[in-house]
């Protein structure tokens, strides 16, 4: 069991958001923390003061999303939505919270995997901590 668990939580269904959710809470000692991490890609960061609109809006749907995962488990998550690259992101906050796991779900390889390296084969190699890898359909 870990004590600080970072799951990355990415676009799909929220049904593979909860599968993903699940597990990470049958990883998590009594007492750990559960780390929920949502990033938004693609978006420059222009400024704080004056972020894309569209990436707001992103962000929004994607804390709304969380929330509405989360409204019914048995303990409260700390919550990670923001903007940047994926990969970097995610290893950055579990650094920074010492999690000695991550969880990342894994789907059927898509053509731009094939070009440009899945997010999971890039986490696994830069992760400092255990990564547990959940299939996903």
């Amino acid at each position: 069991m870990y004590k600080t668990i970072v799951c990355a939580i990415g676009l799909g269904s929220r049904e593979r958001a909860r599968q993903l959710v699940a597990t990470s809470i049958t990883l998590l000692a009594p007492g750990g923390d559960l780390h929920l991490v949502h990033v938004v890609e693609g978006f420059p960061a222009v400024s704080p003061q004056h972020p894309e609109p569209r990436a707001v809006e992103l962000l929004k749907d994607a804390d709304h999303k969380l929330v509405e995962i989360t409204r019914s488990l048995p303990l409260k998550p700390i919550m990670h939505v923001c903007t940047g690259e994926a990969v970097h992101t995610i290893i950055r906050i579990a650094e920074e919270v010492g999690a000695d796991c991550i969880v990342i779900g894994a789907h059927p390889e898509d053509i731009l995997d094939k070009f440009f390296g899945s997010i999971v084969d890039r986490i696994i190699h830069k992760a400092r901590c255990s990564v547990h890898i959940c299939r996903l359909a």
